[in-house]
């Protein structure tokens, strides 16, 4: 816990450090404020609008759960079904490096088509990113058990699904949820970039606006946001990577 607040508190100050950095230098290079607006515009624009901001904040954030829990189930069924078959190995896996290969901005358009301007063609965006990653890794984490281990499982007659449950999902939990922190990032970044092509709400839908207007107090603003949101995701589940499976860390309290 010590430790964790320690990681925080550095983290605030490095923040407060780049504010006053990025103001000294607004300050004394004379830029003008459409084109790189001081910190404290940047606040007192933030300040004025935060209802709005808070409910755009919002949507972005529910879009981005929705596309990583739908995500890591995909991501965790095609990576069981690639790890314990061989012939799904061969077709799938190949295939999975391909689809993830394409941009994922290629698609929001598609979705736009298929499914209407909203909230769904940026949800599929988020769990096309997200899904990758957790599925690599679940492989990646069933392919480690080591042979000797499999010929134990087998000398005691237990079946693929016993190896499944008392091996196999033990050995992947700390790929899943390495992977975890990886896909809720991809999924955030899904769902702005979908907020700035197909979605009328958002913050990605916010900073499209606001740039298009040259309002770059607001622009930054809400990049300053979209920063400490993904801040926020990244350690909330590296913080549940911690709890849920302790093994896999060595202990820093000593430190």
């Amino acid at each position: 816990m010590r430790f964790q607040m320690n990681i925080l508190a550095e983290t605030a100050l490095s923040l407060l450090l780049a504010g006053v950095v990025w103001e000294v230098c607004v300050r004394l290079s004379g830029v003008p404020s459409y084109i790189l607006p001081a910190p404290s515009g940047v606040f007192i624009e933030a300040r004025s609008v935060l209802p709005i901001l808070g409910q755009h904040a919002w949507v972005t954030v529910s879009g981005t759960l929705t596309s990583l829990l739908l995500g890591a189930a995909l991501g965790i069924v095609l990576g069981i079904l690639i790890g314990y078959s061989t012939i799904a190995s061969k077709l799938l896996y190949p295939l999975l490096g391909g689809f993830h290969a394409v941009p994922v901005s290629a698609f929001i358009p598609i979705f736009a088509v298929w499914f209407g301007i909203g909230t769904l063609p940026k949800v599929l965006a988020g769990v096309l990113i997200a899904f990758f990653p957790i599925a690599v890794n679940v492989v990646t984490g069933l392919r480690t058990i080591e042979p000797e281990l499999w010929e134990m499982m087998r000398s005691l007659r237990a079946s693929r699904i016993q190896v499944l449950w008392k091996v196999g999902i033990p050995r992947a939990i700390p790929y899943f949820f390495a992977s975890l922190k990886i896909a809720a990032a991809g999924a955030f970044i899904g769902n702005v970039v979908g907020e700035m092509i197909a979605a009328g709400a958002g913050l990605g839908y916010v900073l499209l606006i606001a740039t298009n207007r040259m309002e770059m107090e607001l622009a930054f603003a809400t990049l300053i946001i979209l920063l400490l949101l993904g801040m926020l995701i990244f350690s909330a589940f590296d913080a549940l990577e911690k709890w849920i499976a302790p093994w896999a860390f060595r202990s820093q309290e000593s430190e």
